[in-house]
């Protein structure tokens, strides 16, 4: 039987400066405060100097006491002060119609559906008569154009500033774009013209990040010239140099579906075949004076590559692990996977603290994590004590995707409230296509840069390319390739956590114990979620700021949600999903003919009363060409993007207390709908700029 690893804290130092750097970064984010970092400094200073009193007692506790509890106050106090720091506070100059923003693109334009969307930086504020020089981060909507979609990191344009604050959205337990911005830098954005803006001819200075850039978008350019089909360009831009601008959003769903969305981003699998591929390339140093510096050469190449890719968490974290491993290896110091784990997560939160809080950092982190303590226990191989190496590679494939999947289906679910049912199998099928996928898009590339003829490559790096794609889109068509609707609340997920934690220790101490707060633990997620299903919903009836369309959805406290709409396929809107699949609601679409009647809700289109409120559905404009002597009381009017006319026609028919304007009517309608609404002193809710409107059913 092969020896699996069995972890303690001395085999991982890097875990005891991990485990406070990130209580210090979290307790910042949470509640910030510059006294909390004082005081845990302060701490961190008496427990040194006590530390350093007894120093001379070397078996002492109150020695060893001592010591840790300063490593552990002085790191929670980095982590604070680099998580204080990185919390972006811009306060907004002053500006007036004359101020000249300058402004360094960042990233390539982005196509979006009506513009294209890129980071810059405004890097001077020019009013009339002083240059002021800024670092504010901005998020730019360009109206689409030739120029736009050729920006290029390092260019600089000039436009005049109306910078807006990034809206978090108000649609309940939906996903919070703007704290997810804010996290990069980012808090506000702006929308130009074609006309609005102009590009400079002079270009900002050439950063290591605008140079990578450039290598990365060369080494698309090469991809592109080769003969092969737009979406399997697409994919290999994606999974080869993690550009994903290119790939389409139907491959993203198939991959997502079948578990294998992990080979869509560069990440440690990418990184480790890489430095294969790198490391046989450099084979023949072994055997000339240069063979001690093949190691140092490999990491260098590694890193260039990391650059190229555009430095994402996965990369990083692989690249520092292959570094503390390899230079390790050449000191002939011995260092576990673990521990160079915990290292490389320790350096990148040193320098890039809001890492912590990114959905891929905590994915990447949490598989390889998951791989490098379940694997061994979960591989079949090291209890058979096989040396069958076909038996070995099958079985550590899949106890290495097994492992993954573990540690990374809570996290799935708490994001993304869905769980890939066939992760397993598509993983065991597909991901050994990886490698030679890799390779042969690599020789490829390679023999076009050499303009040596390589129509025989193309087509098998398209097949295989092509295979790949197949062979998720079958995976994910599969009958319940998987489970969506999940719900997973942040105690459920510590809880889970506890519980693999649990098991994984009585394993390794083959001992019983532990197996009580695992038990402990699976009562309380199961008490979570019985306590929920329980539970009755809250009423509220919610109309979105949607642009393409106008919806309504009405939901009962029997966990029911009428949802109508203008949309004539009649589809469930994606706004609104987190919000009801946290409240478990069942949806029904009300068509124009269906009544529905029930003990708080009443609908005949055009006709809605919700808990005792009366609401119009103006979708029409049947209003325009009626009138009555008695006019009809209602609470809200909701007019869509649908109904032409004015509002004295509709005030022909009804009493209308307050009307709510739907987000997809055209800007200049609205201004002139919400100008008729003030002269009839009628209170309106415009969406598209008020946001969300809502009311709560009693």
């Amino acid at each position: 039987m092969h020896p699996t690893p069995r972890y303690t804290l001395s085999h991982v130092p890097f875990m005891r400066l991990l485990i406070p750097l990130m209580t210090g970064i979290v307790w910042q984010y949470v509640s910030p405060s510059i006294y909390t970092i004082y005081i845990w400094s302060g701490v961190a200073i008496a427990c040194s100097v006590c530390a350093w009193i007894v120093r001379k007692h070397t078996f002492s506790t109150l020695r060893k006491v001592s010591f840790s509890a300063s490593i552990f106050a002085a790191f929670t106090a980095i982590g604070m002060g680099v998580c204080s720091y990185n919390i972006p506070t811009y306060t907004l100059p002053d500006v007036d119609d004359s101020t000249i923003a300058i402004a360094r693109i960042e990233k390539m334009a982005a196509e979006q559906e009506h513009s294209y969307s890129t980071e810059a930086t405004i890097v001077a504020l020019n009013d009339s008569s002083t240059l002021h020089h800024t670092n504010i981060k901005i998020l730019l909507n360009l109206q689409k154009s030739f120029t736009a979609q050729n920006l290029q990191g390092g260019d600089l344009i000039i436009f005049h500033p109306n910078l807006q604050a990034i809206a978090s959205s108000s649609m309940p337990y939906a996903f919070d774009y703007a704290q997810f911005m804010a996290r990069k830098g980012i808090l506000y954005r702006q929308y130009l013209a074609d006309d609005a803006w102009q590009l400079s001819q002079h270009k900002a200075a050439t950063t290591l990040q605008h140079r990578a850039m450039k290598m990365q978008q060369q080494c698309i350019a090469t991809l592109q010239r080769c003969n092969l089909s737009d979406e399997n360009i697409g994919l290999l831009s994606a999974l080869l140099w993690g550009y994903k601008a290119n790939l389409p959003s139907t491959t993203r769903q198939y991959f997502s579906a079948a578990g294998l969305s992990h080979i869509l981003a560069v990440s440690g699998l990418h990184t480790g075949i890489i430095a294969l591929i790198l490391w046989l390339l450099l084979y023949p140093l072994r055997y000339t004076f240069m063979r001690h510096i093949r190691g140092i050469v490999t990491l260098v190449l590694l890193w260039v590559y990391a650059f190229i890719t555009g430095l994402s968490p996965s990369v990083v974290r692989a690249c520092i692990m292959a570094t503390f491993v390899g230079v390790a290896g050449m000191l002939n110091r011995s260092n576990t996977s673990l521990n160079a784990l915990c290292g490389s997560a320790v350096m990148v939160l040193l320098f890039a603290p809001m890492q912590l809080f990114d959905i891929s950092f905590q994915l990447s982190y949490t598989a390889v994590a998951g791989i490098i303590i379940l694997s061994p226990h979960l591989d079949i191989s090291n209890y058979l004590n096989s040396h069958n190496t076909i038996l070995r590679y099958i079985t550590g494939l899949a106890s290495a995707s097994f492992a993954a999947q573990i540690a990374t289906a809570p996290f799935a679910a708490y994001y993304f409230h869905y769980i890939p049912v066939w992760g397993l199998l598509s993983n065991l099928l597909f991901t050994p296509l990886l490698t030679p996928l890799m390779l042969m898009a690599l020789g490829m590339q390679a023999f076009e840069c050499l303009h040596i003829p390589h129509a025989w490559l193309d087509n098998a790096t398209d097949a295989t390319a092509q295979l790949l794609c197949s062979g998720a889109q079958a995976i994910a068509s599969l009958p319940g390739a998987s489970i969506e609707g999940i719900w997973v609340t942040l105690p459920m997920l510590l809880l889970y956590g506890t519980m693999v934690i649990a098991v994984w220790y009585a394993i390794l101490q083959r001992s019983l114990a532990p197996i009580s707060l695992a038990i402990a633990s699976f009562i309380g997620m199961q008490s979570i979620v019985l306590y929920d299903t329980l539970s009755t919903s809250s009423p509220v009836a919610l109309l979105p700021a949607e642009r393409e369309y106008t919806h309504i959805q009405l939901a009962d406290n029997n966990r029911n949600c009428f949802i109508i709409n203008t949309d004539t396929c009649y589809t469930t809107p994606a706004t609104g999903s987190e919000w009801r699949t946290r409240e478990h609601l069942t949806t029904h679409h009300i068509t124009t003919t269906d009544t529905i009647a029930t003990e708080h809700i009443y609908i005949a289109l055009p006709f809605i009363e919700y808990y005792g409120t009366r609401i119009l559905w103006v979708d029409d404009n049947t209003w325009r060409y009626c009138h009555t002597d008695n006019p009809v009381s209602v609470d809200y009017a909701i007019i869509t993007e649908q109904y032409k006319g004015h509002v004295d026609a509709l005030l022909k028919n009804f009493n209308i207390d307050n009307i709510i304007l739907s987000a997809s009517i055209y800007p200049d309608k609205a201004q002139e709908l919400t100008q008729e609404c003030l002269h009839h002193n009628i209170s309106t809710h415009d969406t598209r700029t008020a946001g969300l409107w809502s009311i709560t059913g009693k």
